[in-house]
């Protein structure tokens, strides 16, 4: 089974920008009791890489067209500074979810939003998305379960 991954997004200027995306209303039948005021993510991808010195890619998501869609939008357009708590859960050995993984990044701003419309013949199973791209000053990683973490921070970069 594949992990579940939740976002928590607050803008200086909006506020909490992720309250009522996973709600009923906003993501239908995919809605999580306990996180409705978190994105629900399909999927993160995250680089960095080593020339002279360490350098981060921005941390590209997936997910769904829902409540806060466009609020992203707005802080794109706004160039807003975000936090985001990313929060990756995963089986237990007792068959219930664990949060087990997080990552927080400070000073962020959404550098990039494509939307995807699915063909309604071709591909009528499937739902709009939409992908973010993210630069940030700092990165944190902490696997809960294990007990570790590491921080960096990016200062390379230009809005």
């Amino acid at each position: 089974m594949a992990n579940i991954i939740y976002l928590s997004v607050t803008g200086n200027k909006q506020g909490l920008i992720s309250r009522g995306a996973s709600t009923i209303d906003s993501i239908g039948n995919k809605y999580q009791s306990g996180h409705e005021d978190e994105i629900l993510v399909f999927e993160v991808s995250s680089g960095l890489s080593m020339g002279q010195n360490v350098s981060f890619q921005p941390l590209d998501i997936r997910k769904p067209i829902d409540k806060s869609s466009p609020l992203l939008a707005q802080a794109l357009t706004n160039s807003e500074m975000l936090t985001c708590n990313f929060s990756f859960y995963r089986t237990g050995m007792n068959g219930s979810m664990e949060l087990y993984y997080k990552i927080k990044l400070t000073e962020a701003a959404i550098v990039s939003l494509n939307c995807f419309y699915p063909n309604s013949v071709t591909h009528n199973d499937s739902q709009p998305e939409e992908s973010l791209s993210i630069r940030f000053k700092s990165i944190t990683w902490e696997h809960v379960m294990a007990g570790t973490s590491s921080y960096s921070i990016w200062d390379d970069r230009s809005f």
